[in-house]
């Protein structure tokens, strides 16, 4: 029973690392320019809330989606709901069991919302966006 056990245990571990390690290829950590970016526009400016955040978050090290990243993000999420951004912010909170991400969406150095997804469902919108890519890819032709 042991041994079932412990081969049960690595199983959850490594499929939990394998999904993170899809999702890293598509992250790059924020730098000093997007925490001190300014805004022209009448509203919430997305630096304020990412130094709010790190604030907050202390413990977490953010990333932002690599630019084909997010425009698979931006085309998968669409699918639902429309978004218009231009960075992606996430913010892994790794509690035991539930591990989540918090995801800022900003355009234009404006917050536009925030969400709680699991890192499964961030690579699964990319996914979804970058199949959707492929398949206007080819009817264009």
């Amino acid at each position: 029973m042991k041994k079932y056990s412990y081969i049960l245990f690595l199983f959850c571990i490594t499929s939990n690392l394998a999904s993170e390690e899809i999702l890293r290829s598509a992250v790059t950590p924020l730098s000093d320019e997007d925490y001190n970016k300014t805004s022209n526009q009448n509203c919430r400016p997305f630096s304020n809330v990412l130094k709010d955040a790190k604030n907050e978050w202390s413990h977490i090290i953010p990333y932002k989606l690599t630019e084909k990243a997010l425009e698979y993000f931006v085309k998968g999420y669409n699918m639902q709901e429309e978004l218009k951004a231009d960075i992606v912010t996430i913010w892994p909170s790794y509690h035991g069991r539930r591990d989540q991400y918090y995801v800022l969406i900003g355009y234009n150095n404006c917050f536009v919302k925030w969400i709680e997804l699991l890192p499964n469902s961030i690579q699964e919108i990319i996914n979804n966006g970058a199949n959707r890519n492929v398949s206007s890819d080819w009817y264009d032709q």
